[in-house]
């Protein structure tokens, strides 16, 4: 029959000791919950694994490569969007002062507000005195110059998606050369941790080239047709700013625009040479 303690639970079943003696097994202690694996480790071998492995090709000049191109990426995409390049609500301010004929007005805001839209309006109020021809080539003009400019920035990014996979190939190359000089120095006898070591080497510095060009190339192509598309829309508003001036009801066309003219050098007074003496 089982014992009970004072307060009620049972008792603790004797154990016989060595010597006759008789001793009270202690209560077993509640067994914590086993912790899972600490997340520093699983870092420290992610680190090891896809950073030192992959030797000074992948340290000195793939990851640096990576953050450059990172923040190319986070650079041209916050800089190249509509409402850096075409913003809506400059245009109806421009297209209000251009409706009243008050162009120095609106060339003021374009100055005060630069984008590519005041750059490409500006250009043209600047060649308006020439004519309309003149007007028109001069946004044209400008349009490219912008045009080109974005074209020259985002370049960086297909340089890079292009270089990475390079420079990862030469660090393969360089992982099995060095495999197969650890089997040479083994004497012919495959050592598996040497060639484990450098394999994996190989195998990172292709990893992290792979890993920078995706990416890289991938908003290379979504910024160039970005570009392409703000182009046209910056076109299709530059058009629409000077429409009137386009139709044979606007007082004076083109020429009409009254700008400030541009400061005219001034002219450097002649040093005056004292007439030389007659000599009989």
């Amino acid at each position: 029959m089982a014992q009970t303690g004072s307060a009620g639970s049972p008792a603790r079943d004797p154990v016989a000791a060595p010597g006759g003696a008789v001793q009270t097994a202690p209560p077993a202690a509640a067994s914590p919950a086993s912790p899972a694996a600490p997340v520093q480790g699983e870092v420290t071998r992610a680190f090891d694994r896809y950073v030192l492995q992959g030797g000074w090709v992948t340290i000195f000049t793939l990851i640096p490569l990576s953050v450059a191109g990172l923040a190319l990426m986070i650079q041209y995409l916050l800089q190249i969007r509509r409402s850096m390049v075409v913003p809506e609500s400059l245009i109806q301010e421009l297209r209000g002062q251009v409706d009243a004929a008050k162009y120095a007005e609106a060339m003021q805001i374009a100055h005060d507000n630069p984008c590519t839209i005041s750059e490409v309006l500006q250009a043209g109020f600047f060649a308006a005195r020439e004519g309309l021809v003149a007007m028109e080539r001069a946004m044209e003009d400008s349009l490219e110059e912008c045009a080109g400019r974005f074209q020259r920035k985002i370049e960086h990014l297909n340089l890079i998606g292009s270089v990475a996979p390079m420079i990862g190939l030469f660090g393969t190359v360089n992982g099995i050369i060095g495999m197969f000089g650890s089997i040479s120095e083994s004497g012919g006898v495959p050592v598996m941790s040497r060639i484990s070591a450098d394999l994996g080497s190989a195998l990172v510095a292709t990893f992290w080239g792979l890993f920078i060009a995706i990416p890289s190339l991938t908003v290379f192509g979504i910024l160039r047709n970005r570009v392409d598309v703000l182009m046209q829309e910056c076109a299709v508003a530059a058009e629409s700013l000077t429409a009137k001036f386009r139709t044979p009801a606007s007082a004076g066309g083109a020429e009409s625009i009254a700008l400030p003219p541009p400061p005219t050098p001034r002219a450097t007074p002649r040093a005056r040479v004292p007439a030389k003496p007659v000599v009989p």
